[in-house]
């Protein structure tokens, strides 16, 4: 083991990827009370969240140490930095307080908890490992972030409906668009790794070709429903998408870094358009941010986070 430091038991939680969880959390919230601001019952239920989240974003590191080494990224458990059963502990103890706390939100609000957390660990773990399946891995991403993130925004406010169905749409398309391009540039370390994503399973060219389809088809469905809120990252991160399409058909290769700005891009809007919904939270991340570029220069020496490097 490593030397040990207390700010990696924080920084193990990812909160990087916690951003688009929080987004679409504070999205369905929105959408669900029709006003802007935040309220102490939504900051409960967005640290439940972030509780569930990043207990499964734990489990994943422990569960891809082989991949992450590979691919040279999240350092804390596949360097040993942290081990493996301190990280087990710590991914049980948030599951178990997420879950105690879910109940003061209701039944259809510990549903969706409970639905998240399955979903989680049948993402990472064996003998289902969604992860490594070909389409089971982009339809448990959509789900997860595009359906049970932002039902449990819209829980926290409002009971269930199945008209909800209709606003997942356009973000569950976006979504999907998003997590194939992230398949796309891991590609070389899943199948080194036996994993069969739906980038492996597609190859290069095809998953071009579809998830620039999946977020043309998000500008159009978050259009037909007007919803601006999906509508402005989507259709700003479509000519990414075209143009990291046509580069591979041209060259006959990815174009990495275009690539990663394609998915990143998606993201950074998403979070801009909750910052206008949600003015404090802007600083907030920003504070966050500016945490994580200390933290990884002096704990690794790496410049991190970046919008295009990877």
């Amino acid at each position: 083991m490593k030397k040990f430091n207390l700010f990696d038991f924080f920084f193990i939680l990812r909160p990087l990827i916690l951003i688009p969880v929080w987004d679409f959390f504070l999205i369905g919230c929105f959408w669900a009370r029709g006003i802007r601001g935040f309220t102490g019952t939504m900051i409960l239920g967005l640290a439940i969240y972030t509780m569930v989240m990043g207990g499964v974003y734990i489990l994943n590191q422990i569960m891809d140490e082989e991949t992450d080494r590979i691919n040279r990224k999240l350092f804390l458990i596949s360097g040993g930095h942290v081990s493996v059963r301190t990280a087990t502990l710590y991914m049980s103890s948030l599951w178990l307080v997420s879950v105690i706390l879910s109940y003061r939100f209701g039944l259809a609000f510990m549903i969706f908890i409970a639905l998240s957390l399955i979903l989680g660990v049948c993402y990472s773990l064996p003998p289902v490992r969604l992860k490594g399946k070909p389409v089971a891995d982009t339809l448990a991403n959509s789900i997860g972030y595009g359906m049970i993130n932002f039902g449990l925004g819209w829980l926290v406010f409002k009971g269930f409906s199945w008209g909800i169905a209709l606003l997942f749409l356009p973000y569950f398309l976006s979504i999907a668009a998003v997590f194939i391009n992230t398949a796309l540039v891991d590609m070389e370390g899943d199948r080194q790794a036996g994993d069969r994503t739906t980038a492996v399973f597609l190859g290069k060219a095809l998953s071009h070709v579809i998830s620039t389809l999946f977020m043309a088809a998000a500008v159009i469905a978050s259009a037909l429903r007007k919803d601006l809120i999906c509508l402005i990252p989507a259709a700003v991160s479509l000519p990414l998408f075209i143009f990291a399409s046509l580069y591979y058909f041209v060259r006959n290769r990815i174009h990495r870094k275009l690539t990663i700005l394609s998915f990143r891009l998606p993201g950074l809007l998403f979070t801009l358009v909750t910052g206008y919904l949600y003015p404090p939270y802007l600083l907030f991340l920003t504070l966050l941010l500016i945490a994580m570029r200390v933290y990884y220069k002096k704990r690794f020496g790496m410049n991190y986070p970046t919008l295009a490097g990877g």
